[in-house]
């Protein structure tokens, strides 16, 4: 019996959700396919094996980045204070609130040791959040450093999305909004 057609977009969505639960080591294929509605022979129709999928998930979330951030960065139609205020809330939305949330942080560290492969796609998305916010800082600072506090504000969102996970408290992503406010000069 043929399976079932899915979208690129629904196995990514469903199995996504299944990294972020267990991470990479805890997932299992039969996990992954029963996420999708499918057995685990019809699911191998899709994907041999779970790190081709990781690798697409997290390059479909490092492509989501890019679509949500690189434009407004760079409207330069908006200030910086409407650029700025636009970018957190995709971000908090996206990356905290969203179903897949921050899954790049989350393998980050687990593909260090298990799938190394992923390494350079995750460094690729934090440089390319990095690369968004530099504009923000670039129109009151110095090259230099524009560059340190765009990736300190990458380093703050992260594990402010963290504890914000941990804790249910949005205290910390209102400290880094505030922040990254009061560098880029916005009241």
């Amino acid at each position: 019996m043929r399976p079932n057609k899915l979208s690129r977009s629904e196995i990514i969505s469903h199995c996504a959700k299944q990294f972020k639960q267990h991470g990479y080591a805890g997932t299992s294929m039969q996990m992954l396919a029963q996420s999708c509605g499918l057995t685990k022979g019809a699911f191998y129709y899709y994907y041999s094996n779970k790190e081709q999928l990781l690798m697409d998930i997290l390059q479909e979330i490092h492509q989501q980045l890019i679509g949500y951030l690189n434009p407004i960065a760079n409207d330069q139609s908006l200030s910086v204070a409407e650029r700025f205020t636009t970018m957190h809330s995709k971000a908090v939305q996206y990356f905290s609130i969203g179903e897949i949330g921050c899954l790049m942080a989350i393998m980050s560290i687990e593909s260090l040791h298990t799938l190394p492969e992923a390494k350079p796609l995750i460094r690729d998305f934090f440089q390319d959040w990095e690369n968004a916010m530099y504009p923000l800082f670039a129109e009151k600072y110095d090259e230099a450093e524009a560059r340190r506090l765009a990736k300190q504000s990458v380093a703050d969102y992260e594990g402010a999305i963290l504890m914000y996970r941990f804790t249910e408290d949005a205290f910390y992503i209102e400290q880094v909004e505030r922040r990254i406010k009061n560098e880029i000069g916005v009241n």
